[in-house]
């Protein structure tokens, strides 16, 4: 089995008019590969909170989520009461499975100032 790699925003401040934090998953593998998403609340500055990782109509994911060959995957989190936040995604490491983050307004524009692209994503060391 390969290692698996998790992959962070870092810590983003909200910016005005965000309403949710969207995460899109695409494998472009002829095989399907399991993922991890977490998004945590750090509004805090200390003791971040894991908040719920939505799919769908509200739909709570399970993980890990199987994303099957081929297929994007669209998950958010509604990111009501939450200034800063930041965005892991764990995964086999492939080079076929691309994540772009980005915030959302209430009319389902992405918010320029919370986008983070697959290049821009850090690798982190959480052992």
């Amino acid at each position: 089995m390969s290692k698996r790699v998790t992959l962070s925003t870092g810590v983003l401040r909200k910016e005005p008019g965000t309403v949710s934090a969207v995460i899109n998953l695409a494998n472009l593998d002829d095989k399907g590969h399991h993922v991890n998403v977490e998004v945590w609340n750090w509004s805090s500055y200390s003791n971040p909170v894991k908040l719920p990782v939505l799919i769908g109509n509200n739909t709570q994911v399970n993980f890990p989520y199987h994303l099957a060959p081929e297929n994007l995957a669209v998950m958010y989190t509604d990111l009501t009461g939450v200034l800063f936040y930041e965005i892991r995604i764990t995964h086999r490491k492939e080079k076929n499975i691309i994540t772009n983050c980005f915030g959302r307004a209430n009319n389902l524009a992405a918010q320029e100032g919370n986008t983070v692209l697959n290049h821009q994503l850090v690798k982190i060391d959480l052992d």
